[in-house]
């Protein structure tokens, strides 16, 4: 969804108890990144004026999206990051921290992913991730040290 001229996206953050966060590999961009995508008209109660819970809302569902039957804890709000994506489009992500309650992560977009793995959080920066982290990489990695 465009709202004020910026791609609205949400994304999990999702840390399971060995502090390893999950991360889909999309060759495509050669990169690491967090599952999660366009929030959607749909996921917000007024579309004019999304919310923190439209946004959570869109994290969840994208989360299923592309990792399957899988349960999460109720999201938080990490962090807000705006960036440009690839294309060089205006976009603001916004990250959700949850776990994964129930179920086993599987690649539901075998044409956009190539991996899924659970990464050591202090060792991300040896990893080509996506240009969001920028933005909130030393506070997840504060957060999970």
């Amino acid at each position: 969804m465009i709202h004020n001229g910026k791609l609205l996206l949400a994304s999990c953050l999702i840390v399971n108890e060995r502090k390893e966060l999950l991360l889909l590999y999309r060759p495509e961009h050669a990169h690491w990144e967090t599952p999660g995508g366009r929030v959607e008209e749909t996921d917000c109660e007024d579309a004019s004026s999304p919310t923190i819970d439209d946004f959570a809302r869109a994290a969840v569902r994208e989360g299923k999206e592309e990792l399957g039957d899988v349960a999460f804890s109720s999201p938080k709000l990490f962090a807000k990051v705006p960036f440009k994506i690839p294309s060089g489009k205006e976009a603001v992500a916004y990250k959700f921290l949850m776990r994964l309650e129930r179920g086993t992560p599987a690649i539901q977009e075998p044409e956009r992913f190539s991996k899924l793995e659970y990464l050591q959080i202090a060792r991300l920066q040896e990893y080509p991730l996506a240009p969001d982290f920028a933005h909130f990489l030393n506070a997840l990695q504060e957060k999970y040290k």
